[in-house]
């Protein structure tokens, strides 16, 4: 059996402007379809603190990574809108943990249906194994790219 050839910069570089194109598209499908402003950073910091708990802005910065001043944004306009709240931090005085609240998780919920619905107007076009293939080509990739 022949071996797979080793994949080219030039490879990555077309992965990684794809990737990059798909974003922007899928961006504009959860703007059009939840009508949240800035789509991706508030529902990935829902889904984050919805799914891993509490966090402070600095660990979530880290962990996606974007500046602290962004992620602090986001969670300052997430605040007023009463879809997160900051919380006393046991392990440090000064950085507060950010948790979501009931209308918080809810609104996550609603906007997941939501994505959801529109995804599935894609899902017939693809195998599950070929969306597993990719998604962990990304995730790989997103493990290994050192920010």
């Amino acid at each position: 059996m022949k071996k797979p050839l080793q994949a080219s910069a030039e490879d990555i570089l077309e992965l990684s402007v794809t990737v990059i194109e798909m974003y922007f598209r899928i961006e504009a499908i959860t703007q059009a379809t939840a009508g949240f402003a800035t789509a991706g950073g508030e529902w990935g910091v829902l889904r984050m603190l919805a799914k891993e708990g509490p966090q402070t802005v600095p660990e979530m910065a880290r962990s996606r990574p974007v500046s602290r001043q962004h992620c602090q944004t986001i969670c300052n306009t997430l605040e007023a809108q009463g879809l997160v709240e900051f919380v006393d931090n046991p392990k440090h005085k000064k950085s507060k943990l950010v948790r979501v609240t009931k209308k918080g998780r809810d609104r996550f919920q609603s906007m997941r249906k939501q994505f959801l619905a529109a995804a599935g107007v894609y899902a017939p076009f693809f195998t599950a194994a070929e969306v597993n293939v990719a998604t962990e080509v990304c995730r790989r990739a997103r493990e290994m790219i050192q920010v």
